[in-house]
């Protein structure tokens, strides 16, 4: 049997050697018990005809053998041409034909099968290649056919195809079973489930998020939902997605029975938003806010976490009605503020990192998680139109400790604390009645602002400005203007300086004299009340009344 195989194989010629080469199929996993018997899991399938449209909008109007193996058409050929009464019927049925042989020989990628029962001797072979390991001389098996060649003799059979077969009966949807990626195309992934049944999985059927790299599945091993069988044309849908959603529900409530306030869990990254990141706790979602996320203060929360990435959270309130979870990554951690008040007091001069300004002061960084206020009132004696005049963000300053909570996280800064208050020694160093050089820095329809020194202002006002009449401030100084002023009154205690111009070059007697407060009434003013003067008549007589002639008031009444 075997040498006449042999001379046959020698003398055939080239288009019979082609015909007689076995089909070459992708190598398997060894199947083991838990392979081939799929776990059945009750789900719900969506509906066949949405199923329907997402695959054929997938497949964008190919058929899936097309997309997916072209040799598949191939081997229906083969086996339609080597049996003869094969007219009308479905060429795929030669695959559902089982025999059971015993492994006769090994020789090189071929093992020969001598099959049972077989009447006319025809001796099988199949592909080694469909073997894990090499098969035991007399071991006995199942195997499907493929096609026969009566003129070599040969049944040319399907180690895998037997497996195949045992599966095709038991596939239902619902299922989950294993597959593994081969391909993809631009509808999804092409998959190979156990002993060579071909699958198909969309795009929106991998994951339960938008997928963009398709490629990194292939090679993987993958567990889906059956979702569609087509046994004519071998085709099986797999869905992921709802094998996840089956898994991350079982996982849910196993995790929502278990969960508590309090507790301190592991978690991956799944997203990431502007007000914080989405963290899935192993079948249920929690929040972690971008002010929970570090002590320190954060802009965007893609700058302190990537998806993917593994954290660990505290979790701070939970509503498990509504499925809300908050979670925290910086209460993980021992909160900086519990150590402040040994550290810092009020009067303390610190230096800290500017770290972002506002239109109301500066926030400063003393340490990892401390931060502190800067007013702008604080940020210096002189006058501060916005705090990017003074601070920067960026920038080291000295400051003093002016207000502290430690339970509350609140500190209040000052760069004037740290520099000393310059009013001290004012009343010396502008002496009243002195005459001092300042700068206009603003004017008002009452007067003007004048910056003797930094951290130094004083006001002149409208009516000091010239002994003469002024109508407006601005015909006498304007912003900026540089001249002479003469101290009037200064306040070290209130930080008031009283100025005059029109007081330069008059002594000290006149400017006293000159000086009234507003709200004292005029001392010449008399109390008494003025006398009516005598002999006034009023153009009525002597009789007074209203011009009646003569006439007395008597006389009307009679």
């Amino acid at each position: 049997m075997e040498s006449t195989n042999q001379g046959n194989s020698q003398d055939q010629s080239p288009a019979q050697d082609a015909q007689a080469q076995p089909i070459e199929q992708p190598t398997q996993p060894e199947v083991t018990p838990e392979t081939a018997a799929p776990v059945e899991q009750p789900a719900a399938a969506p509906s066949g005809e949405s199923l329907e449209k997402e695959i054929e909008a997938a497949l964008g109007g190919q058929s899936l053998d097309e997309i997916m193996q072209e040799d598949a058409a191939k081997t229906k050929e083969l086996a339609a041409e080597a049996a003869g009464d094969s007219e009308g019927k479905d060429p795929g049925e030669f695959h559902s034909q089982i025999r059971r042989g015993r492994i006769a020989a090994i020789r090189g990628d071929d093992v020969f099968i001598d099959l049972a029962g077989d009447e006319l001797k025809l001796q099988g072979v199949v592909p080694a290649a469909q073997f894990d390991r090499p098969p035991r001389i007399g071991a006995i098996m199942d195997f499907v056919v493929d096609h026969i060649d009566e003129a070599q003799g040969l049944v040319f059979l399907s180690r895998e195809g037997a497996i195949s077969q045992a599966n095709w009966l038991q596939l239902k949807p619902g299922m989950s079973i294993e597959a593994r990626c081969t391909a993809t195309n631009k509808g999804g992934l092409e998959l190979e489930l156990v002993g060579s049944i071909k699958g198909f999985m969309p795009a929106s059927q991998i994951d339960v998020h938008h997928v963009e790299d398709l490629e990194q599945f292939v090679g993987q091993k993958m567990t889906g939902v059956v979702q569609e069988i087509d046994h004519k044309a071998k085709r099986v849908v797999l869905s992921r997605r709802q094998q996840l959603d089956k898994e991350r529900k079982a996982a849910k409530d196993e995790l929502l029975d278990e969960i508590a306030e309090g507790q301190i869990r592991k978690g991956t990254v799944r997203s990431i938003v502007d007000f914080g990141a989405f963290v899935d706790l192993g079948g249920v979602d929690g929040l972690v806010h971008v002010t929970d996320m570090s002590y320190t203060h954060i802009s965007k929360p893609a700058d302190f976490v990537k998806v993917g990435e593994e954290v660990e959270v505290k979790v701070l309130k939970l509503d498990k009605e509504k499925d809300r979870i908050s979670l925290g990554m910086k209460q993980v951690k021992p909160d900086p503020w519990s150590l402040v008040e040994g550290k810092y007091k009020v009067g303390d001069q610190v230096e800290g990192t500017v770290l972002r300004t506002a239109n109301f002061g500066a926030f400063i960084e003393l340490e990892a998680g401390i931060e502190g206020l800067l007013p702008m009132s604080e940020m210096s004696w002189g006058r501060v139109r916005k705090a990017e005049d003074v601070v920067k963000v960026g920038d080291k300053v000295r400051l003093g400790i002016i207000s502290l909570d430690a339970e509350k996280h609140k500190m209040s800064l000052s760069i004037k604390a740290s520099l000393g208050d310059p009013w001290v020694g004012a009343e010396h160093k502008f002496a009243k009645f002195s005459v001092v050089k300042g700068k206009v820095l603003s004017t008002t329809n009452f007067g003007a602002f004048v910056e003797l020194e930094s951290g130094i202002e004083g006001l002149v006002h409208i009516s000091e400005l010239s002994d003469k009449r002024v109508r407006t401030v601005e015909s006498v100084v304007k912003a900026g203007d540089e001249r002479d002023f003469r101290v009037i009154e200064i306040s070290e205690a209130d930080h008031k300086i009283k100025l005059s111009i029109k007081a330069i070059g008059k002594s000290e007697e006149e400017i006293s004299a000159g000086q009234q407060p507003r709200d004292q009434k005029p001392s010449q003013m008399s109390s008494s009340k003025r006398e009516r003067p005598k002999n006034l008549k009023s153009g009525l007589g002597e009789v007074g009344g209203m011009g009646l002639g003569g006439l007395k008031l008597e006389d009307f009444l009679k």
